[in-house]
């Protein structure tokens, strides 16, 4: 066993990015034209490589230098929002600055107070403390620069009335004996609706201001994404962007008069029961606004896929569907508004492949002319744009990186399957996605000497016996007991995202819990990764199918009914010991599986895991109940844990990090309250100083002590060290 534990500390997940090289390739566009350089590894270091797509050149050489290539250092100053006009804008005393060129700053607001500031984080953005004990200089939070740099829009949150939560960090990095207390502001889900941002348009160069009526949350997004959620007109004399209500059937694509402050709806979709700007939650709402031209692109399930489709902003009308087929759009990657196309990633099944599969095509706009770009029978990776809340404090400066070309015409694809490392492509959208040339293939041997066993894709069929299901088993190498393979099913079965990976290990956008699977491999155990119905990426029905009914096990059948199955074609996988482990909504479920399901599931591992409906902040429950939701219904009650824990027959593990602020601590001590008071017995971990994200070898470690003792009867082995 201490054998097992040193190839799986070998195959940890911050191990394993070492041990591919080449996984991907970051372009670095030179500004030449299409002309791009990027880093590479090979045995002995890194060299760089520049590619000219239009003469179909690449060259290698070990230094920028040596390829006549200047790094570019973007300007930036701690603290400060740049904007395009070389003027930035500052937090001081609760209100914002415009800082020139030269430094020199004037005060643009004069009303800001404690828990009312411009430019504030607001504290429902789980990263309040993170930030804090980074010490961080942060720019103003939910303000955008217009393009030209005139005008910004700028919100802040109204927290002066909201209670205070707090954590307790006992031991302090500092090394003080005095524990550390973290103290923020939460309006939490039974407590009503939060009050609503307040929000201005700035005239940077008079400093003047109107402000815009937001009180029905019409800004919610713009901290997440930042320029993402606004459209300017070419004047500036008006700004677009979307206004939705996660849980709602209702969008309206809102227009706002910079000068005066006056909104209107230009268009309203009404699709009950329920509306999505995008499948995915943490991607971009799927709208592109052509103010010019008086139209604009949105995301619809209406005909039960995930399609664009062209509205007329004049008379609100629908004038037809771009793209086509049996499809979900996921992001959209570039709109060229002369030539009237968009190219964008979809998920689809085409060639009887997997439907979460990444595909590239383009449209025109008009509708009827959709190419697939990448036909391949296999998952296409591009880096998309996305929510810019992380680039926004940690990029400033610098424009996120694209995999497509500045024209538009050449792209980067990744193209790779749960099993086939990356082939890395440089291919011409213009020509129907020719490939130019092969930039790299991922050398994978030093991840397959260290043990690494490659997944299996399978597809099941759901609990409604109709249903297709697609997932990963990983099967060890060496079992203990080739005849008889313990399972560990790693779990998320959140509306959020999707969870099992269909890309080659260290996909972008996939499931960060692929990087666990090996490990468990190595230990000996049969690993499972699921997608079962209810979350993201396939048809509507799909999609929506635990929308107000989540109070029910629906959706988590589906783990037991594909298992069985994965069983019932591998004879050694033994359901007699089945284990489940999971994260954050993961760790929810995870407790859920084992009570809701007491005979199929024998252990499992809550970590980070949030058991209370109360406890959530405001609306995170939304989407499945709707947004209006009676909080004193028996429904929202039973959206939680703790009533179930009479069902506890199984090995359970709570886990936490003491100063998770995004599940926090509260919610795993409700849990071990109420399996106290039912008499069960249950182990429970606190981790110190440790937040939501760093959840580090000892914790990883325990987990397996855990499984090792339920699932294999065996003893940890006393000389294995973490780290």
């Amino acid at each position: 066993m201490l054998a097992r534990y040193r190839r799986a500390a070998a195959l940890a997940p911050e191990k394993l990015p070492d041990l591919m090289r080449n996984r991907r390739v970051t372009p670095e566009w030179t500004g030449a034209g299409d002309a791009f350089w990027y880093r590479r590894q090979t045995e002995s270091g890194e060299e760089y490589v520049l590619v000219d797509p239009v003469a179909e050149t690449r060259a290698v050489a070990s230094t920028l230098a040596g390829l006549g290539v200047q790094g570019s250092t973007p300007h930036t100053r701690p603290g400060v929002l740049e904007g395009p006009d070389g003027r930035g804008l500052r937090r001081r005393d609760h209100n914002l600055w415009l800082v020139d060129s030269d430094d020199d700053e004037t005060q643009l607001t004069f009303d800001g107070e404690p828990g009312f500031a411009w430019g504030e984080l607001s504290s429902d953005n789980n990263m309040v403390v993170p930030f804090r004990r980074m010490a961080l200089d942060l720019p103003p939070s939910g303000t955008v620069h217009s393009p030209s740099g005139r005008r910004v829009i700028t919100l802040r949150p109204d927290e002066r009335g909201m209670a205070v939560k707090h954590m307790v960090e006992n031991v302090p990095p500092s090394g003080e004996a005095r524990p550390l207390v973290h103290a923020w502001p939460v309006q939490l889900d039974d407590e009503g609706d939060p009050p609503a941002f307040e929000c201005r348009i700035i005239d940077l160069d008079t400093g003047e201001s109107v402000a815009v009526d937001a009180a029905d949350g019409l800004i919610s997004q713009l901290m997440v994404n930042g320029s993402s959620e606004i459209t300017w007109s070419s004047d500036e004399s008006h700004l677009y962007l979307l206004h939705h209500r996660q849980g709602g059937s209702r969008a309206a694509l809102v227009e706002v008069d910079t000068r005066t402050g006056q909104r209107r709806d230009v268009l309203v979709l009404d699709e009950g029961p329920l509306y999505e700007p995008n499948q995915f939650l943490y991607s971009l709402p799927l709208v592109c606004v052509l103010p010019e031209t008086g139209e604009a692109l949105l995301f619809s399930q209406r005909d039960g896929w995930g399609h664009l489709y062209l509205y007329d902003l004049a008379t609100g009308e629908c004038r037809n569907r771009v793209t086509d087929g049996e499809l979900v759009v996921r992001d959209i990657l570039r709109l060229d508004v002369g030539a009237r196309e968009v190219t964008y990633l979809a998920g689809t099944a085409e060639d009887d492949g997997s439907p979460y599969w990444r595909r590239v095509y383009r449209a025109g706009i008009d509708g009827g002319t959709q190419r697939l770009l990448t036909p391949e029978p296999a998952d296409h990776e591009l880096i998309a744009p996305e929510p810019q809340f992380f680039h926004i404090v940690f990029g400033q400066g610098k424009a996120p990186v694209q995999s497509i070309s500045p024209s538009g015409r050449f792209f980067i694809d990744h193209q790779s399957t749960v099993s086939d490392p990356p082939v890395i492509l440089l291919r011409d959208a213009d020509e129907s996605g020719r490939i130019v040339m092969e930039l790299e293939r991922t050398d994978i041997r030093p991840l397959l000497d260290a043990g690494y066993v490659v997944p299996q894709a399978f597809r099941v069929t759901a609990n409604d016996g109709v249903t297709d299901l697609w997932g990963v088993l990983t099967l060890p190498e060496d079992p203990i007991d080739p005849t008889s393979i313990p399972i560990i099913e790693d779990v998320y079965g959140g509306f959020q995202t999707t969870h099992a990976p269909h890309a080659f290990l260290g996909g972008t956008k996939l499931s960060a819990r692929q990087i666990y699977l090996p490990a468990y491999s190595a230990l000996g155990f049969a690993a499972v990764m699921l997608d079962a119905r209810g979350t993201p990426g396939r048809d509507r029905e799909f999609r929506q199918w635990t929308f107000q009914h989540f109070h029910t096990p629906r959706g988590l059948e589906d783990h037991v009914t594909a298992i069985s199955e994965l069983a019932r074609r591998h004879p050694q996988l033994d359901l007699d010991r089945v284990g489940v482990v999971g994260h954050s909504y993961g760790g929810y479920n995870s407790v859920r599986m084992l009570l809701m399901f007491p005979d199929f599931y024998q252990t499992a591992v809550s970590s980070a895991g949030v058991h209370v409906a109360k406890k959530m902040p405001h609306g995170l429950w939304d989407w499945h109940l709707g947004d209006s939701v009676d909080r004193d219904s028996a429904e929202y009650t039973e959206l939680g844990n703790v009533h179930l824990v009479d069902r506890l027959a199984g090995d359970l593990l709570i886990a936490c990090g003491e100063i998770d602020e995004n599940a926090t601590v509260d919610h795993s001590y409700a849990l071990a309250d109420a399996l106290i008071r039912a008499g069960k017995r249950f182990d429970f971990k606190i981790w110190p100083g440790v937040n939501h994200y760093t959840v580090g070898p000892y914790a990883r470690m325990t987990f397996w002590d855990h499984f090792v003792r339920s699932l294999l009867d065996e003893k940890p082995p006393a000389g294995f060290v973490p780290g």
